[in-house]
C-alpha cells in the first residue's frame, strides 16, 4: 500500500541564539511606545495589539533594526525551502507592531490579506503555565469524506493524525521567529500565565524586482519604484 500526501501547509520556525541580549531594551522600547498611546482600541479580552494604536512601523525604528535583520534572513531562507527564484523578487517589510497578552487574553482568528508572509517573533514569555499558542486552522480539507466528521456530534475519527488535523498549534518561546502564508487563518489562544506575553509581528510583500533579465514577471506585483501615487 502507498499513500502520498501533499500540498503541506509550510510553517517555519528558528529559536535565534543571541536573542537574550536584545530582550530586555526592545521590551523597554515597546513599553514606553505602549505608554504614549491615549486611546486604548482593544477590549480587555483581547491582547494589546500595536497595529491598531498606530504603532505598526517597528522596522523602521532603530531599536528593532537587529530583529528586521533577522526577520529578513529567515524570510529569505523560508522562501528557498519553497523553491521561489530570489533572482526575480524583492521582499518588503510593510507593517510591523508589537503584541501584548496579559493573563486572560487572546487574538481571535484573522488573516493579514494586506500581506504574503507573516512573522511573530516572541520577545517575552511567561513560565510555569500555558501562555497561548498560535493556532493554525486547516481551511481546505481535501481529505474530509464528509463535513464535520470531527465535531462533537459525530466523533468519526479515532485517530487524529496529518491526514485529517482541524488545527495545530505552535505553543511560543523566548528567542523564537515563527513565519507562515499570510492568507492562512489563525488566531492566538488566551495567556494563562501571570506574566506577559509580548511578541512582534511583521507583514512583508513580495515584488518583482525592479529590473530583471526577462522584464517584469506577469504575476507578481511591481516593484514600488515603478508605482505613480494618482
Amino acid at each position: 500500500m502507498a499513500i502520498d500526501i501533499w500540498f503541506p501547509l509550510a510553517i517555519y520556525y528558528e529559536d535565534i541564539e543571541n536573542s537574550a541580549d536584545h530582550k530586555n531594551s526592545m521590551l523597554d522600547k515597546i513599553y514606553s511606545l505602549k505608554s504614549k498611546v491615549v486611546t486604548k482600541r482593544t477590549n480587555d479580552q483581547s491582547s494589546w495589539t500595536g497595529d491598531v494604536h498606530d504603532i505598526d512601523q517597528l522596522h523602521s525604528d532603530a531599536d528593532f533594526s537587529w530583529l528586521t535583520t533577522e526577520v529578513k534572513k529567515h524570510a529569505t531562507n523560508y522562501l528557498k525551502t519553497l523553491g521561489l527564484d530570489l533572482g526575480k523578487i524583492d521582499i518588503y517589510a510593510q507593517r510591523s507592531w508589537p503584541i501584548i497578552a496579559e493573563k486572560g487574553q487572546s487574538v481571535s482568528r484573522h488573516t493579514h490579506p494586506n500581506a504574503n508572509l507573516s512573522v511573530v517573533y516572541y520577545v517575552s514569555v511567561g513560565s510555569g503555565a500555558d501562555s497561548g499558542a498560535t493556532r493554525f486552522f486547516n481551511v481546505n480539507k481535501y481529505n474530509e469524506l464528509s463535513g464535520s466528521l470531527s465535531s462533537s456530534m459525530t466523533e468519526a475519527y479515532c485517530d487524529f493524525n496529518t491526514l485529517n488535523f482541524e488545527q495545530v498549534d505552535y505553543a511560543p518561546k523566548e528567542g523564537r521567529i515563527v513565519i507562515f502564508p499570510s492568507k492562512q487563518p489563525h488566531d492566538v489562544t488566551a495567556n494563562k500565565c501571570d506574566d506577559p506575553r509580548v511578541s512582534i509581528s511583521y507583514d512583508l510583500v513580495i515584488t518583482a524586482k525592479k529590473q530583471t533579465d526577462d522584464g517584469t514577471p506577469e504575476f507578481l506585483m511591481p516593484s514600488p519604484d515603478r508605482w505613480v501615487k494618482l
